[in-house]
């Protein structure tokens, strides 16, 4: 022999000896080596042949086989484990992997066999036993051994996994040992503050097992068997949900596509680290399901997939962080038990996510386009040729065309975070357009919505409406996305966006899901002679954590609607800490966007709250983020000379000679007689109230 050396035949036990718990280390095991081993599938014969390339396997993983040994009396059974060397033929080596007392273990027990665990399988080896040592043991292989199917679902060996067991208040730690979707094992060591003796076995537990990186899952778990010492308990749990509700439910979903070629999706397992790739069977932006066997199913409802990556063809992946949110049985049209499993989509790179949904939009609408590549000359021919510029509006951004071009160049051919374009086109040309821009922190703003005159008209509209809210459907749960609000300034004598923004907001009839606010529009044009100075007890200054306060009591008294919150009008903490990665995202395109909050007082009581936005010219054509909105608070006792006086002073701020302002509450306008060109609509939706969207849209088709 190459590993051992012959020093001891195994003929029986010669004497009596007494054991000690130090003297053999044995393997407290669950492979079922015992007589109450459950019998799921009838046993397989395994020839020597096959026998042997998987030792060599296992050799190569660096794993171990379980050798059994039973006593001569009482029959018990106990097991150690060895590590198998490579095997030629019909004789193997194994080296122990914790050297036991090799006098005392032959005194009261002889060998009786080895175990393979082979994941959902055992294979039991009736091998011979030609010698033993201290160092391991030398094995005649059979001509077959029995490979016996002894769990529906494979465990998987897990390492450096942190378990937290919680029942009734009380927390015991642990690691997850082994792990299957059906079950999982955990070892707990005693504590002194949480002894066993207060885990109720028939009670529910809860269950958080964690990494370096956080939490990989929480779930509520029966307990099935728990065993152990005093020192250490080994607990076998069962999840008791198969499907988790990661997110509100909804009536109005993603469409589900199956495409041609399926991609795939490929990560490391977050509890075993093994490779796993899995068919996709069907997709849409915010998630999708895969289908798995039942013996080797992988995934567990509830777990986090810190990073997986959706294949296409092996030609181009989106790597995501998602979790699992459902696993059922259903038996496949060749009667097999296989088993199909959802995953929900919770972040993704933005870029990522718009090639995705772009893809997914073609398939489903081949004239639909989400982000493509635009030939500027074609955009500008169907912006005058729809009438989306009018002559009023050239007029306002003809002396600044240039800058115009510049502006649409980087929002439509420069990738970002804050600009999304969508058209319906027929052979390369555009007959629907709309636009999305992220101007304040988690809202955007839907602009630009044009189609060409023609019979189509209405249904290109409609079209382009149905594929932008099925967009915000699929990405607003993505925290890249930064997508808690929808918002839209539209005329009330434009019919279309009245009808359908303006329909749904109606329709709802609740404030707080979809809200429209009106506002006077004029433009302000820079003068020498306007005053720049406020009377005597007029102050204006930065606003305040109570400033923004007041203004909060005073519009949900007003209105009751979102505009603030869309907005980044709701005071968050009394430092007033100013956001600026916004603006970062802007500056990557070159392009400018800065927000100044200012309040207008009297004897320090708050009149109105000014917000500047800047940004580069024609970001939207009417230039209404480049503009000054006036919220007054306190109409009775503000004039309309104290507010120009304001507009005034706030003008040096502006570049331009001439700019827009809105004003809100209308009624101040009108009660003041404050001239104004026009109104404007500020319509805003709650993204957690999709479900009222679509179903109120859907009324007004």
């Amino acid at each position: 022999m190459d590993y051992i050396e012959k020093v001891k035949k195994n003929n029986g036990p010669k004497g009596k000896v007494k054991i000690s718990a130090a003297s053999l280390r044995i393997i407290d095991t669950d492979l079922g080596v015992s007589s109450t081993l459950k019998v799921l599938q009838t046993n397989k014969t395994v020839r020597r042949k096959l026998l042997v390339n998987q030792l060599n396997h296992i050799n190569f993983k660096d794993e171990t086989v379980c050798i059994n040994f039973q006593h001569v009396h009482d029959k018990q059974i106990i097991s150690f484990a060895g590590t198998p060397q490579p095997c030629l033929g019909k004789h193997l080596v194994c080296l122990w992997e914790d050297q036991p007392n090799i006098e005392q273990l032959l005194a009261v027990y002889q060998f009786h066999n080895f175990i393979i665990n082979d994941r959902q399988s055992i294979i039991t080896v009736p091998a011979n036993l030609r010698c033993i040592n201290h160092r391991g043991a030398c094995f005649t292989l059979p001509e077959k051994s029995a490979q016996t199917s002894a769990r529906k679902a494979t465990r998987f060996a897990c390492y450096n996994l942190d378990v937290k067991l919680i029942q009734s208040s009380i927390v015991f730690s642990g690691k997850l040992v082994e792990f299957s979707p059906i079950s999982l094992k955990i070892e707990i060591e005693y504590s002194p503050t949480e002894p066993f003796q207060w885990i109720n076995l028939k009670d529910k537990v809860n269950l958080i097992v964690s990494n370096d990186l956080g939490v990989l899952y929480s779930g509520e778990c029966n307990i099935l068997k728990a065993t152990g010492s005093s020192k250490k308990k080994k607990i076998i749990l069962q999840p008791t949900h198969d499907t988790i509700q990661r997110f509100n439910p909804r009536i109005y979903r993603s469409n589900r596509l199956e495409l041609t070629p399926s991609p795939d999706i490929a990560f490391n397992h977050p509890f075993t680290n093994k490779r796993v790739n899995l068919k996709v069977i069907d997709l849409s932006g915010s998630g999708l399901s895969v289908e798995d066997d039942e013996d080797s199913s992988v995934l567990l409802p509830g777990m986090i997939i810190p990073s997986m990556a959706l294949n296409f063809a092996n030609s181009f992946n989106f790597p995501c962080k998602a979790q699992v949110v459902y696993r059922k049985a259903f038996e496949s049209e060749k009667n097999k038990k296989v088993i199909k499993c959802g995953i929900a989509i919770l972040d993704m790179k933005s870029e990522d996510h718009v090639r995705l949904l772009s893809l997914l939009h073609q398939t489903n609408n081949k004239n639909f386009y989400v982000c493509n590549d635009i030939d500027m000359d074609e955009l500008w021919d169907f912006f005058f040729k729809s009438g989306f510029i009018y002559p009023k509006k050239y007029s306002f951004i003809h002396e600044n065309k240039k800058k115009v071009r510049a502006t649409f160049e980087k929002l439509y051919n420069k990738e970002s975070n804050i600009a999304r374009h969508f058209t319906w086109q027929r052979k390369g040309e555009i007959f629907g357009h709309m636009s999305m821009l992220r101007f304040y922190q988690n809202t955007w703003l839907i602009q630009h919505l044009a189609a060409i005159m023609s019979k189509d008209q209405l249904k290109v509209g409609i079209e382009i409406l149905n594929q932008i809210g099925a967009y915000a459907y699929d990405s607003h749960r993505l925290l890249s996305s930064h997508m808690d609000y929808l918002i839209c300034y539209f005329r009330p004598e434009n019919h279309f966006p009245n009808h359908f923004f303006g329909g749904v907001a109606k329709n709802i009839q609740n404030p707080k899901a979809c809200s429209v606010d009106t506002f006077a529009y004029f433009h302000y044009r820079k003068s020498t002679k306007a005053n720049k100075e406020l009377p005597e007890k007029w102050k204006l200054d930065k606003s305040e954590f109570n400033d923004l306060s007041d203004l909060e009591k005073f519009y949900e008294h007003q209105s009751g609607g979102l505009m603030l919150d869309a907005l980044d009008l709701i005071p968050e903490d009394k430092e007033m800490s100013d956001r600026t990665d916004l603006s970062s995202e802007y500056s990557k395109i070159n392009l400018k966007r800065e927000r100044r909050l200012y309040s207008l007082k009297h004897d320090y009581a708050l009149k109105a709250v000014l917000m500047l936005n800047i940004s580069s010219f024609a970001v939207n054509m009417s230039d209404l983020t480049n503009c000054i909105s006036i919220f007054v608070i306190d109409s009775e006792n503000l004039s309309t000379e104290i507010i120009r006086s304001t507009v005034a002073i706030l003008s040096e701020k502006y570049k331009k000679k001439k700019f827009p302002v809105l004003l809100f509450p209308l009624t101040y306008a009108d009660t003041h007689s404050l001239e104004y060109e026009k109104t404007y609509n500020l319509w805003t939706l709650d993204m957690q109230h999709t479900d009222d969207y679509f179903k109120n849209f859907n009324y007004l088709i």
